[in-house]
Parts: C-alpha cells; sequence; structure tokens
C-alpha cells in the first residue's frame, strides 16, 4: 500500500504542468505589479524623505547601530536603498524598475531575472516600510516570489501559447509551491483552534468568532455590513466549512491529482467568498494563484485553456539535451536544488515552532534542534521562508480613532480619513487590491487603546500630528478634505469611539451604515511651543 501511494505520490512529477507553469508565473508578474503601484501610490507619504517615517533616517540609524557592533548592515537588513540612498528620487526609480520587471513578466520576456529583480525590489520595500510593511501577505508575496525563480523560464521569450516543459528544477519548484500553498491555509486554521481557550471567549473556539467578523475587521466593505446582518446560527454554522477548507482540504495535496484538483477548488472557493465581504489588499487573490499549481494540464477547461495553448502531454520521454562545453549540466542543476532543499529545511523550522508556539501541553517541548534555528535566523533577513496564521484572535470590539483639530481648544474638526470609517452614514467601499496602509494602521492603533511612545505605531502617529500642526499638505491626501485650508489648527487630539454596524431597521430610518459610542481620549490635547 505504501508503495502504490508513493507511486500515486511521485508519478506527479512526470505529469506536466505546462499551463499551471505558465499562468502561476505571469499572475505573479500581475500580483507584483499591483503591489508595487499600490506602493507607489503613497510611498512618498510614507517613508520619503519627508514622509511620516523616512527610510533613509531609519537606515542612517540602523547602519550606525550594526556598524558599532562590527555587524555588516547590508547581511543584517539587505535592501537596495544601501546602494542607491533611500532619497525620493530612488524611492520613485525602484518602483518604476518594479513596474516594467512585471511587465516583462506578465509579457513573458526574461521571466527568471525580471522575479529575481522584483524579489530583491520589494524586498527593499519590506525592510524600509516600517510598520507600514509588516503584513504576512507582503511576506507571502516574497516567498511566492522566491519560489517562482525556480519554476520560471529563464530565457529571453517564453511562448504564451506554447509554453516549454518543465526540468527537473521547475518539478520539484511545484512541489515546493504545494507545500506553500498547503502551510498557508493549514496553519490560518490551525491558529484558529490551538489557540483558544476559556479565558478569551472571543476567541474561534466559541464558535462566534463570524458574529463579529464582518463588522470589526479592519476595511469592512457595504458587503460586509449585509452579511453581519445574517442570523447567528449562520454565522456559527459557517465556521465548519472554513475549518474543512483551511485544516482538511491541505491534506488532500498527499492524496492524486484528482485530489488536488478538489483542494484547488475549495480552497481558492473560500478564498474568493472571503474577497467579496472585506479589504484584503492583493492577498486573497494570491492566495487563489497559489492554487494553480495543483492543476495539471489535462484539468483545465478545453474551451477556455486548451483551445487557447498549444499543448500536448507528452508520448515519451524526451531526449537528454547533451551536455554543453564548459559547467557540466549536472552541476547547473544541482546548485538550484541545493537552495530547494536549504528553503525545505528552513519550512521544517518554520512547521516545527508554529506548532511548539501553540499553548497546547503537549507541544511543550521545543520541536526544532538549535543548529536549525540558528540556520534559520541567520537567512531569515531574505525572507525565503515564513510562517502564517490569519485571524489568530478576532476582536469583538470596533474602536475608532476620531482625530480633530482646533484653533481655540473650544470649537473641534474632524479630519475625516479616507477608506476608514469615521462618518457614519457613509457607505463602506471597496478598495481591494490597493492596500490604503496608513488607514490600515489606524485600525491597529486603535486596538492599542491609547498612544504610548514605544507602541509600534508611535512613530507614525507622532508623526502624522506634528504635520497636522505644521499645516504639511503632504498628509492631506490622507483625508477626503482639509478642515483647516488656510491656516494650520493650534491644538490636535484624539478620540477613540467604538463604532458597530446599524441593522436593517435603523438604517432604515436614518440611513447610517454605523453606530458608535464614546469610549475614551486616544491622545490629550496637544500643541506645538512657539
Amino acid at each position: 500500500m505504501a508503495g502504490t501511494f508513493s507511486h500515486r505520490f511521485f508519478s506527479e512529477w512526470l505529469t506536466e504542468y505546462r499551463i499551471s507553469r505558465s499562468l502561476l508565473v505571469r499572475g505573479l508578474g500581475l500580483i507584483y505589479l499591483i503591489a508595487i503601484l499600490s506602493w507607489w501610490s503613497q510611498a512618498i507619504l510614507l517613508v520619503g524623505e519627508n514622509g511620516l517615517v523616512p527610510a533613509a533616517d531609519f537606515l542612517e540609524v540602523v547602519d550606525s547601530n550594526l556598524t558599532a557592533q562590527g555587524k555588516s548592515s547590508f547581511a543584517a537588513l539587505p535592501n537596495l536603498f544601501w546602494i542607491t540612498g533611500a532619497s525620493d528620487i530612488a524611492i520613485h526609480m525602484l518602483c518604476l524598475i518594479g513596474c516594467v520587471f512585471a511587465t516583462l513578466v506578465i509579457l513573458g520576456f526574461l521571466q527568471g531575472p525580471a522575479l529575481f529583480g522584483l524579489w530583491a525590489i520589494y524586498l527593499t520595500f519590506v525592510h524600509t516600510g516600517n510598520a507600514f510593511m509588516s503584513f504576512q501577505w507582503d511576506m507571502l508575496l516574497l516567498e511566492a516570489g522566491f519560489l517562482a525563480l525556480f519554476v520560471s523560464p529563464w530565457k529571453f521569450r517564453t511562448s504564451w501559447r506554447n509554453p516549454e516543459s518543465l526540468s527537473l528544477v521547475n518539478r520539484v519548484g511545484i512541489f515546493g509551491f504545494w507545500f506553500l500553498i498547503a502551510k498557508l491555509m493549514f496553519f490560518s486554521g490551525w491558529v484558529k483552534l490551538a489557540w483558544a481557550t476559556d479565558a478569551n471567549p472571543e476567541w474561534w473556539g466559541e464558535d462566534t468568532a463570524m458574529t463579529f467578523h464582518y463588522m470589526t475587521q479592519p476595511l469592512p466593505c457595504w458587503t460586509a455590513w449585509w452579511a453581519h446582518q445574517l442570523p447567528v446560527w449562520f454565522h456559527k454554522f459557517s465556521l465548519w466549512p472554513m475549518y474543512a477548507f483551511e485544516i482538511g482540504f491541505p491534506f488532500l495535496i498527499l492524496f492524486g491529482k484528482r485530489a488536488r484538483l478538489i483542494a484547488a477548488i475549495g480552497m481558492a472557493g473560500l478564498m474568493f467568498l472571503i474577497l467579496l465581504t472585506g479589504n484584503y489588499t492583493f492577498f486573497n487573490w494570491l492566495t487563489i494563484l497559489l492554487c494553480v499549481p495543483l492543476i495539471p494540464d489535462r484539468f483545465w477547461p478545453t474551451g477556455i485553456f486548451k483551445s487557447w495553448f498549444k499543448v500536448e502531454l507528452p508520448k515519451q520521454k524526451p531526449k537528454k539535451a547533451p551536455e554543453k562545453s564548459g559547467i557540466p549540466l549536472r552541476i547547473l542543476f544541482a546548485s538550484p536544488l541545493i537552495l530547494l532543499l536549504l528553503v525545505a529545511l528552513l519550512n521544517v523550522q518554520v512547521v516545527l515552532n508554529d506548532l511548539h508556539r501553540a499553548p497546547i501541553p503537549l507541544l511543550k517541548k521545543a520541536l526544532s534542534p538549535i543548529w536549525l534555528d540558528k540556520l534559520a535566523g541567520s537567512l531569515s533577513p531574505y525572507r525565503t521562508v515564513g510562517g502564517y496564521g490569519l485571524f489568530r484572535t478576532m476582536t469583538t470590539e470596533r474602536p475608532e480613532i476620531i482625530v480633530e483639530g482646533s484653533r481655540d481648544g473650544i470649537t473641534w474638526r474632524v479630519y475625516d480619513f479616507k477608506w476608514k470609517p469615521d462618518k457614519l452614514d457613509e457607505r463602506p467601499r471597496f478598495v481591494a487590491p490597493h492596500q490604503p496602509r496608513v488607514a490600515w494602521q489606524l485600525w491597529f492603533a486603535a486596538l492599542e487603546k491609547q498612544f504610548h511612545p514605544q507602541s509600534r505605531n508611535a512613530a507614525w502617529f507622532q508623526s502624522l500630528v506634528l504635520k497636522l500642526l505644521d499645516g504639511d499638505d503632504s498628509v492631506n491626501a490622507l483625508f477626503r478634505d482639509n478642515p483647516f485650508p488656510d491656516k494650520p489648527p493650534k491644538f490636535i487630539r484624539a478620540r477613540l469611539f467604538n463604532y458597530e454596524f446599524t441593522d436593517r431597521k435603523s438604517r432604515k430610518r436614518t440611513g447610517d451604515w454605523w453606530k458608535r459610542k464614546a469610549a475614551g481620549e486616544f491622545l490629550p490635547k496637544v500643541w506645538k511651543n512657539p
């Protein structure tokens, strides 16, 4: 029986994945393009020379500290700004080059080299983006982008209609993508169950998480309001299909091509349902794309794909290409395979540590050997492998920060942020796959209940307040309008309100999508000394 299972599993390596590989690689180019354009539209405001948290200042501090310790700044924080500098011009140029590289990947030109450039550029943005670039989907894009280097064609042009066969390295890379989607989905479900305790009734273990989810997610859309109105029994019931897709379906990958097709459809379907009721940037689309490598060529719908792709399954094994003079082919194959083996080891370390961190008595003992932890630590700055666990806990309240300004300390005017809930009668909107990162960070800052100088959100929020007091026009892009267009306010404060969705009757009567109650002070009245 074990032999039959092994034959069934590894025989998949003999099945062609030419269509899947082509869609995966070009799809990653599209995701990179979306992510970089989204970052480009706000990078100068966030990390530019006059940004909320300038990347140049951050790198200067890092370089000073690491040099004093006798460490290499590039090894500790690899990014291209060490070479170019983190000026506004350099930020614009890297974004532009990234968009060019992404377009090349989509069009099928220099896909391997272009993907390497995209990985290096996005790694630069992640390492210099401060709190604004600390999301799991940013790490997921880097991991998928690095893994794509092993499945991408490294040639000048790749035909869209007649993609070439996969090499041994490509096939191992495809297996790496199978593991990546399984790891992402399984641990997203695992953390919801493994971290639940009796002391935290708002967590998933109480089966009530979905009664809060649509209202408390970072940037709800109008469909979330409607989903929130569904009966409690439906919210509780919907947990079980989710657990099946996240925890059970990844194991189907082990049981042959048809089971993998079912897994791909189920996991991608879950992501599609999530994106219908939430603004989760490019994450859902990236996860759907990661399901594509699970589908062999023979399962793509004939009318849609096979009429376009000129793909035929091989009837016999292709002849081995003659070895070129110089470096033998076995060495050319061995180098990427060694890197893939290293990636596999790092994944083992991530999985063992994620299992160990769960508050379960049987897993209290460290599972990963010390040498593997040290290896993973030394390579962690390159973000080639990551651990995931989305929505480990579920918040039951939705605090919102309302920033206000005043010239006399008596009459206060509200700074109405784009995208996040402020006005009660404003319909929540779709913004994904763009990610307005200040709006996202305001959600995290509000959960802290009050401003604290040691918070991870303190630096940018303090910078924002100072710019408002200075009347800096660069931050106007964050607001629907400037309540002080002629002269800046003398005072700034930030109040905290708990927001909730209205019900059908209240919305019909008032037209409001939200209702709110005062919940205290996030930042007391502040001003600048003359």
